[in-house]
């Protein structure tokens, strides 16, 4: 489940995160410009630590208690204060994985269970955690002597902020990074930072219903696209509008001070954050499902082959081969002999072991490219693309052999043998039915002349004799 690259090495992953921490909070720090402990500003370091210990799991633990650890020590906090509360995020990060994994969901947020999980486990279980310990060890310490719960408040929403932001692009990008294509990413970048900076900072609009009326379709309909270019895009217009108010321009120039405002500015992030994610991962679940259901629509349940639904579009690419590159292609009607026989005396069970058996050798015996179809009950085409009737020759008489060799179905053993018409495209015709009825005849004469054998359709049948 989720991405196949190689895990880095210990050493690589705890250094990694535990820079990017420092980083991130750093920059969350300068862009806030916070005078408190507790903030609730957007703390981006957040987004990243669970996003690490979703993909690394234990592997990422160190690197987040490292990273917090160093942060907390160069804003200016004790070191007791700090281990507490470093300490407290790698619990975090544990409880997250572990939930994570004790309820099946996907790192891929592949479906909206995987997406509502994600939010659930934010809201209701890492951040009142979080906000709760770390506060915790903030008032034994002396930094926080009135309004606890006020400051928990403010723990919660901004981590949580944090996390809702980075965590799922972050998924979303490393389990499509197989599907990286730089210049596309590159250009939903440099769309977004325009985008913002015209609603924002050149037409400054400064209503918050009206910002998310200009930005929102635009991140919407990429979702329908390509999610990962939807979460990048996200990202991007929501930190154009942290940078320039960080400039004091712009739509949230004044938002980053007062809470009120604060709050504004946030109650805009996560409307993005919640509608681009919901339509993205709801709309690809959506084509899954349609796939699928195509998927089950042309395949046969009981063999695993396709279905007589897709015999057309495979003679029509038979029918192209002989008109385009002059490229014959063989298709036999295959029918098991005396099957009703089976059905009656061992039961139904027995004859659907008989056609999976016989199918599966008969599909060990073709090439890669052709194509074994069921068309119903015991009656099988099979079309041979580029043969001509002497490369057809030897596989179909193996399929014959092989159709004969004792089935073992519980404590009987049962033999059956098959009847084979062939027809030969363009030869008998360049028509699906044609072709088909020319197979079947020729398989019916099969059967007529003793079964357990391969017939010809006439038009092969004088080929041969004028030879």
């Amino acid at each position: 489940m989720g991405s196949s690259i190689q895990k880095p090495s210990l050493a690589i992953i705890t250094s990694v995160i535990a820079v990017l921490y420092v980083v991130l909070g750093e920059i969350s720090f300068s862009i806030f410009r916070q005078d408190s402990i507790v903030t609730i500003a957007v703390f981006l370091p957040e987004g990243v630590a669970l996003a690490a210990a979703l993909i690394y799991r234990s592997y990422a633990l160190p690197g987040i208690f490292i990273g917090q650890l160093a942060l907390a020590l160069l804003s200016g906090m004790d070191w007791r204060s700090a281990l507490g509360i470093s300490a407290g995020n790698a619990v975090e990060a544990w409880i997250a994985y572990v939930l994570w994994e004790r309820f099946g969901l996907d790192r891929r947020l592949s479906k909206t269970r995987d997406l509502f999980g994600l939010f659930l486990l934010i809201g209701f279980v890492l951040q009142p955690f979080s906000a709760l310990f770390g506060n915790g060890v903030l008032y034994l310490t002396g930094h926080i002597t009135h309004d606890f719960f006020h400051s928990v408040f403010f723990w919660w929403f901004g981590n949580s902020m944090g996390q809702l932001l980075l965590t799922p692009m972050l998924l979303i990008l490393y389990s499509n990074e197989g599907d990286t294509r730089l210049s596309e990413y590159a250009l939903v970048v440099f769309f977004f930072v325009l985008l913002s900076f015209v609603m924002e900072v050149v037409l400054d609009i400064r209503n918050i219903s009206l910002l998310l009326a200009a930005t929102l379709p635009f991140a919407i309909y990429l979702a329908t696209v390509s999610l990962p270019y939807a979460t990048v895009g996200t990202f991007t217009l929501v930190a154009s509008s942290l940078i320039y108010a960080s400039f004091g321009w712009g739509t949230f120039a004044d938002t980053l001070h007062p809470v009120d405002n604060l709050i504004n500015l946030n109650f805009f992030i996560l409307i993005h954050i919640f509608l681009v994610l919901l339509v993205g991962v709801a709309f690809r679940e959506k084509l899954d499902a349609i796939g699928k259901l195509q998927s089950i629509a042309h395949i046969d349940p009981l063999t695993g082959l396709p279905n007589r639904h897709v015999l057309r579009e495979e003679m029509h690419h038979a029918i192209y081969l002989a008109e385009t590159q002059g490229r014959s292609s063989v298709i036999a009607f295959v029918d098991f002999d005396e099957f009703k026989q089976i059905n009656d005396t061992l039961g139904h069970k027995a004859g659907d072991e008989v056609l999976k058996t016989v199918s599966d050798r008969i599909r060990h015996v073709i090439g890669a490219s052709d194509v074994l179809i069921r068309l119903g009950g015991d009656e099988f085409l099979l079309i041979l693309y580029e043969k001509s009737a002497f490369d057809a020759k030897p596989i179909l008489e193996e399929i014959l052999t092989l159709g004969s060799r004792p089935i073992s179905i519980g404590e009987y053993t049962v033999s059956v043998s098959l009847s084979i018409g062939v027809a030969v495209c363009p030869e008998d015709g360049m028509n699906v039915d044609e072709l088909v009825a020319h197979a079947d005849a020729a398989m019916y004469r099969a059967k007529e002349e003793g079964k357990n054998a391969i017939a010809w359709s006439q038009a092969q049948l004088s080929t041969r004799s004028g030879a």
